[in-house]
């Protein structure tokens, strides 16, 4: 006679031992994994340095380009046996508007976890001197997910003075992180924490005024970007010995095209009696925004490419 509990538990163990092994991940994934990159590893090994650095420096540019970004160097190396590093001498960022961004040296780690996930990912760091500047990011065409490192900057060669069409030196450190598409900045979420040392404003001429030397021991920016609309939580430059002391309040709501974003702030500028002596006629035409404090206060509307200041003293 057939022993039927027997049989019954026999053939449930054995579902349950198949079911169980189903459950259990299987072996041929990280397998597959380790294969695809031996295969790349050698397939590298095989081809001269050029080859090699020509194909890293597309995967860069790649990363690069949803930025606006475009990267020239005056030497290149790669090193595949210590993990796929990339070095770049005296790279140049050259961004969409013109500003250059001049750097000592450049290294770059590809992410290939990313790149098995489908997207475009690396860590790049930047040297100056002995000031540094560490990128991290993932894309997958314009969307993005950044984040920026600074370590004593020297302002200048980013290129921010020139970018407001002044001449100056300082240093920047600090973080920025923005994620969300660059193609459409209303979708932008991130935050932007900067410390501003040793500001320098040399003797020029802006908008008609012949300025003197100006000196700004540090300042603080920190903004909160949502959904495209960017919240001056913490802007300020210079204290009461400095020669210009600024405050921002409010915000901005950013607009597909940059310079069409529309501004909601106010400002506060306080300057010393050494720049106020040297042009005399300054304050005559601040003199309707003059506080009690003897600042002189704006509103500042319209759009950040065509700002319009309208006094505001309380």
């Amino acid at each position: 006679m057939i022993n039927w509990g027997s049989f019954m538990a026999e053939n449930t163990s054995t579902e349950m031992t198949a079911m169980h092994q189903m459950r259990r991940p299987s072996r041929a994934v990280p397998l597959t994994i380790l294969f695809v990159f031996l295969l790349l590893v050698f397939t590298l090994l095989k081809l001269p340095q050029a080859r090699i650095t020509s194909l890293i420096q597309g995967y860069v540019q790649s990363a690069l380009d949803p930025m606006g970004i475009y990267l020239s160097d005056r030497g290149r190396e790669i090193s595949i046996l210590k993990g796929f590093v990339y070095r770049l001498d005296h790279p140049t960022l050259e961004l969409s508007d013109g500003t250059r961004i001049e750097m000592d040296e450049m290294v770059v780690s590809p992410s290939l976890l990313t790149l098995l996930k489908g997207k475009v990912g690396a860590t790049m760091t930047m040297t100056q001197g002995t000031a540094t500047i560490e990128f991290t990011g993932t894309g997958r065409g314009d969307q993005v997910d950044a984040t920026i490192k600074l370590d004593q900057v020297d302002i200048n060669k980013l290129g921010a003075f020139a970018y407001a069409g002044m001449k100056g030196s300082g240093t920047v450190s600090g973080n920025v992180h923005i994620d969300g598409s660059l193609n459409d900045l209303t979708t932008l979420n991130g935050a932007i924490q900067l410390k501003l040392k040793k500001l320098r404003f040399d003797e020029q001429n802006l908008m008609g005024f012949q300025l003197p030397t100006m000196n700004v021991s540090d300042g603080t920016v920190e903004l909160s970007i949502d959904h495209g609309k960017v919240v001056a939580k913490n802007v300020a430059i210079g204290k009461g010995a400095d020669d210009i002391q600024a405050t921002l309040t409010g915000d901005m709501t950013l607009n597909r095209f940059v310079n069409g974003s529309s501004l909601n702030f106010r400002a506060v500028l306080g300057l010393s009696d050494k720049v106020k002596q040297s042009i005399a006629i300054l304050d005559s035409i601040l003199g309707p925004a003059k506080q009690a404090d003897g600042k002189y206060a704006y509103k500042l509307t319209g759009s950040l490419g065509a700002p319009f200041p309208v006094p505001d003293p309380k």
